[in-house]
């Protein structure tokens, strides 16, 4: 469409000169008549006149129409190079209405908005999902006369895109007046990128050479011209304002014995003959004393020629470096005539120095352990972490250190060797390098060398370690704890003070404790053999946690007898608890698939045997007569098949809202309560029996459980007891809880009709199973109340006699219980 407009606009004014053309040749004729019949001019002289006005607006024509053409290519051509312009370019008048756009801006448009736009749309009515009146008050500013850039941010898809939005006022050519705005909006994200990349490089680059206080110079060689940093200008104690010196003007601070040299080196490099700049020397400072600077530096720029133009350097300031290099060379003077082995580090604590005594003490020299920690050299299997992990704490606090530790020699021999560590400091208090005076002691520590290779390896161990002591004589029989590691002090909570000289198995036991374990462990360390047990223990606050105890006999290193016993402990908590994990859920998958197995016995069972009835039922129902005797009568038997389906349903739909309530929270509540109103519930088929009731519950129970499941459990129980009582005798209905260290147990006991349990084994507890028949019912309580018990994680059993009645016993693991106490002995004495 816009590229038909271009084509109309190029064409108007040709046509244009074409009709004008057309009336001025009717116009020449109609006067040409005028004049040869008023006999002003002769046919020859009108002729000629018509002919020249002919000619003169054949002329006019060809040049307005080749105009037009041209003015047309040039539009045509602006037009190309604008829509495929990857700018977005578009114009607004004075009210917002999109006067002209190309692709790119389309195209946007539309990937923002999701719709298309048109000629004569209003821009601010385009939803872009940004706030509009911002673009109102740039496009009135444009609108005032005020051309602009500005940079935009907004998000995409696939992130953050920058733009550079240009505004110009639209102004009619004839009159100058401002018609409407127009915007070209550039995609500047790469650049935007870049810039910050640039930004956060120089930052960094900034950030390295202040925390590395270098000093940055810049040379114009051919010019010998440089430029310096604040920090190189300030190393040599002029301020950041100083005017930038000329190479040479640099060259007069050299120290004389440093200056010939330092220049030959720089002149090698700029000639290409070596490959950088990397020299020592001494400037004077402002002040006239003499400083150590590092220089480094390297041509960076060669004409065409291989000449150095440009070469960039950093300075360092190693005068400390260089007093310290002194004083050790002072220090190692005297260090070289003791007889002791002497060791100088830096303050960073790695190897500046060693002296002839120490070479020979540990066979390492000087070159091989230089720049080196000295741990790292001569330590080894044997060599005490703890004393290594002292020495490193009080060389961090610059404080004087005194060890005895195990050195392996350069030959593997292993030594002790006393240390003495002492700090030294220069005049402003800042360390400047330890003095280790080291001596050899082993000799004097062989004799206890065993015992110290046992207690570091015993005290490093992972796992807890006890060193348990045989009673000496006749009058002492108990076994003590005579060492206890940092590991058992860790797992326990216990001190090796709380400890030391404790009955090991007093450490052990605890309420959960398996006191035939215990007894076991006992009986193997008297008789000196080897056990391994898992136990579970308990920690000095109290918690229990599961162990495994290998406990092994060992001989003293004196004399070869059996005196003492090492115990190795491992918490295992995490794995007993995986196994008991894994065995809960390996009972949980075989409950549902049990369960599974249940239900899908009643929906291929019980569920299809009315499914079956009404289908037979519809194929005989006889539709030719629909209310006779014969259709009536099947017409009754699908309603009672209908309502054994529904009931199915039903009993369906209570199952798996029992499965289903299994993840409700827990309830605290008191057992007694929660089964007086069961009770209470049956009152009138306790009164229109004569049933006894007996209630044998402790007020002060108090269970944490699904209380729902609970009263469920009791009010089946308590019903199958009033259904199913004898004729013959009153019914008399005990109801008893107690607690045992770990559980609830609840029975309930009638001297009902009673079961026979041989012939209803395996059989009692299933989906519509019933036993007398006399009775009405469905078989679905028990089901429930198994399901339910099994659900909180508990177990029901059964005893019944036929003719003398049935007792349940219901256990259910408690939490918190308020009374404990033994279990009880109470079993209904059937036979």
């Amino acid at each position: 469409m816009e590229k038909i407009k271009v084509l109309l606009r190029g064409t108007y004014l040709p046509l244009k000169s074409l009709l004008a053309f057309v009336f001025i040749a009717l116009a020449l004729v109609s006067v040409n008549d005028f004049l040869v019949s008023e006999y002003i001019l002769t046919h020859t002289q009108a002729s000629l006149l018509l002919l020249t006005g002919a000619m003169i607006a054949i002329y006019v024509y060809v040049h307005i129409t080749k105009a037009s053409y041209t003015k047309h290519q040039r539009d045509s051509y602006a037009w190309n190079i604008m829509n495929n312009s990857p700018e977005m370019v578009w114009a607004v008048n004075v009210e917002y209405k999109l006067l002209f756009f190309n692709e790119a801006f389309r195209s946007s448009i539309k990937l923002f908005s999701g719709h298309d736009c048109r000629l004569g749309d209003d821009v601010l009515a385009i939803d872009m999902a940004e706030d509009n009146s911002k673009w109102r008050e740039l496009y009135n500013k444009a609108l005032r006369g005020i051309s602009f850039t500005f940079r935009d941010s907004i998000s995409e898809a696939i992130g953050n895109a920058s733009y550079e939005n240009s505004f110009q006022p639209l102004r009619s050519p004839k009159s100058g007046k401002i018609e409407g705005v127009t915007c070209v909006s550039r995609d500047i994200t790469w650049k935007v990128v870049q810039e910050k990349k640039l930004r956060e490089s120089n930052e960094k680059l900034q950030m390295v050479v202040d925390g590395a206080k270098l000093g940055i110079w810049d040379l114009d060689v051919k010019t010998w011209k440089a430029q310096y940093n604040d920090l190189l200008k300030g190393m040599l104690g002029y301020p950041p304002k100083e005017s930038d010196r000329s190479q040479v003007a640099w060259q007069n601070l050299f120290h004389p014995d440093d200056r010939d040299e330092a220049l030959d080196l720089m002149k090698k490099h700029f000639k290409g003959e070596i490959d950088m700049i990397d020299l020592e020397y001494r400037m004077q400072h402002k002040d006239g004393r003499w400083i150590w600077i590092h220089n480094r530096g390297k041509v960076m720029e060669r004409d065409s020629d291989g000449r150095a133009v440009r070469a960039l350097g950093t300075h360092t300031d190693i005068t400390q470096r260089k007093l310290a290099e002194s004083e050790l060379q002072k220090l190692s003077l005297v260090a070289s005539k003791t007889h002791n082995g002497v060791v100088i580090t830096d303050a960073n604590a790695r190897v500046a120095w060693v002296n002839e005594a120490y070479e020979k003490m540990t066979g390492f020299t000087l070159a091989e352990i230089v720049g080196k920690y000295p741990a790292d050299v001569v330590s080894g299997p044997d060599t005490d972490s703890e004393a290594v992990r002292r020495i490193k704490e009080k060389l961090a606090g610059n404080q004087i250190i005194r060890e005895e530790v195990v050195y392996y020699k350069k030959n593997g021999e292993k030594i002790w060797v006393s240390l003495e560590i002492t700090p030294i400091f220069d005049a402003k208090g800042k360390l400047e390098r330890f003095i280790s005076i080291e001596t050899d002691n082993t000799e004097r520590r062989k004799q206890d060398n065993q015992r110290m290779i046992l207690e570091a390896a015993v005290k490093n161990i992972a796992e807890a370690v006890l060193i348990i002591n045989k009673p000496c004589g006749k009058n002492d029989t108990m076994y003590r704890v005579v060492y206890s590691n940092d590991a058992f002090s860790k797992m326990t909570g216990f001190s090796p003070e709380e400890v030391e000289q404790r009955n090991p198995i007093s450490l052990l036991r605890g309420p959960k404790s398996d006191s035939g374990k215990l007894t076991k462990v006992f009986d193997a360390i008297t008789s000196e053999s080897y056990i391994q047990e898992d136990l579970v223990s308990y920690k000095k606050n109290g918690e229990s946690f599961w162990i495994n105890l290998a406990v092994s006999p060992v001989g003293d290193l004196s004399n070869n007898n059996q005196h003492y016993f090492v115990a190795i402990i491992k918490n295992i908590s995490e794995r007993k608890e995986a196994q008991s994990e894994a065995l809960g859920l390996t009972n949980e998958l075989v409950a549902r698939n049990k369960e599974l197995q249940e239900f899908t016995q009643i929906v291929s069972h019980n569920l299809r045997a009315p499914v079956v009835n009404i289908l037979g039922l519809t194929q005989i129902f006889d539709r030719s007569q629909a209310f006779n005797q014969y259709n009536l009568k099947i017409l009754k038997h699908l309603t009672e098949s209908a309502q054994q389906l529904d009931t199915i349903l039903i009993d369906l739909n209570d199952i798996l809202q029992v499965r289903e309530s299994s993840t409700q929270a827990k309830q605290k509540f008191i057992l007694k309560d929660l089964v007086q109103q069961v009770l209470s519930s049956f009152i009138l088929q306790i009164e229109e029996s004569g049933a006894k009731i007996s209630l044998q519950v402790d007020d002060s129970i108090q269970l944490e459980a699904i209380r729902g499941y609970v009263h469920s459990v009791v009010h089946n129980l308590t019903t199958n007891a009033l259904k199913y009582r004898n004729p013959r005798r009153p019914l008399e209905l005990d109801v008893t809880a107690y607690t045992t260290k770990n559980d609830l147990v609840l029975w309930v006991k009638d001297n009902g009709l009673g079961m026979d349990t041989k012939l209803i084994e395996g059989k009692l507890f299933k989906l519509y199973k019933r036993f007398h028949s006399h009775v009405e019912g469905k078989g679905m309580g028990l089901f429930l109340v198994k399901t339910q018990v099994e659900r909180m994680g508990g177990t029901i059993k059964v005893f019944s006699t036929l003719g003398k009645g049935t007792a349940f016993r219901v256990t259910i693991p408690k939490e918190n219980c308020l009374v404990e106490r033994e279990e009880m002995q109470y079993a209904l004495e059937v036979k």
